[in-house]
């Protein structure tokens, strides 16, 4: 079993760690293909997932199986109240630390999932946030949270104007934290992701991508919505769900929640709504894609993802045993 060297940080105050990224769309086999490749090296996996974070969205989320959760360690997996929140800042302070505990340990960090922006929070970190009386900070957030998203991006087009809000439609997340940041330090968030003070250095990770051709991952992504939808799991999760009041939490909102609710009360059928998942979770792909392909550094190792995973475990397996051991002094 491979041993990583401790960590380091470079005269670019880059973290250096033996840390390395599995990362791809939806569908692409990223959770059996970490599994594997943490049985060969030693390693911990670490969810780069925005939804397999919370409580009770197993199913729809495609998370591990407890089947999965027994193959390999697992961190960042159903750690969350639905009602939480979990943007980016927040999982790289959960996953730094949890990098730190992997590495001391003797064991491999390996980061999992699909959601971009949580790698860029550690490869590129977000400014420490400023203070902020919490009284004004708390309601500034209830508005926000009860506001009309329309609204919250018309008041982030006003007070944003040096990054791109001109994209529809406009994240809510983003707008939201646009009208946060601006109201409450009176400067806008472009300035602060300039001139702001770095929470903690950038993290040097081995980056993996997997590249899956459009047909075959539209073939995957339909085959595992129509398995979801057909067994009859994702209706009993979103019932004990919608039982336990959370039908209207923010986990809710991932991709097909409110479509399967739809179906367990009656108002559509399963076809229907699995029309709907695949429909959506293919333009999700899409754009996960499009990010993968532009936002990863040039060295990343890109993978077809169409092959065997035991073959694309090999692959990263061996690229990693013969990487060079960096001293620090780049």
């Amino acid at each position: 079993m491979s041993k990583p060297p401790s960590k380091r940080v470079s005269k670019r105050g880059a973290l250096r760690e033996a840390c390395l990224a599995i990362v791809g769309p939806t569908a692409s086999g990223k959770t059996q293909l970490a599994i594997a490749v943490a049985r060969s090296l030693g390693g911990e996996i670490i969810s780069l997932d925005s939804r397999q974070a919370y409580r009770g969205f197993r199913v729809g989320s495609a998370a591990p199986t407890d089947e999965d959760l027994s193959r390999a360690p697992h961190h960042g997996v159903g750690i969350l109240e639905p009602d939480e929140r979990y943007g980016a800042g927040r999982f790289a302070e959960f996953a730094t630390a949890t990098i730190h505990r992997v590495v001391a340990s003797g064991n491999v960090p390996i980061l999992a999932g699909g959601t971009g922006l949580f790698l860029r929070a550690l490869t590129h970190p977000m400014f420490r946030e400023p203070e902020v009386d919490p009284v004004k900070r708390d309601r500034l957030r209830h508005w926000l949270d009860e506001a009309d998203p329309r609204h919250i991006s018309r008041w982030a087009r006003r007070l944003e104007s040096a990054i791109d809000l001109t994209k529809e439609p406009l994240d809510p997340q983003r707008a939201a934290r646009s009208v946060e940041l601006a109201l409450t330090s009176g400067r806008p968030l472009s300035w602060w992701i300039e001139h702001g003070e770095r929470e903690r250095p950038p993290l040097d990770a081995r980056i993996y991508a997997l590249d899956v051709p459009g047909e075959v991952l539209r073939a995957r992504i339909e085959g595992r919505a129509r398995e979801m939808v057909e067994s009859g799991d994702w209706e009993a999760e979103v019932r004990t769900l919608e039982r336990a009041g959370h039908a209207e939490s923010r986990a809710f909102d991932a991709i097909g929640y409110h479509d399967i609710l739809a179906v367990t009360r009656g108002q559509i059928g399963r076809q229907e709504a699995l029309g709907r998942i695949v429909s959506s979770t293919w333009a999700y792909a899409r754009r996960q894609r499009t990010w993968f392909r532009h936002q990863l550094p040039e060295a990343s190792v890109r993978l077809d993802g169409s092959k065997e995973t035991a073959q694309l475990a090999r692959r990263i397996e061996d690229d990693w045993r013969s990487r060079p051991q960096r001293s620090g002094r780049e």
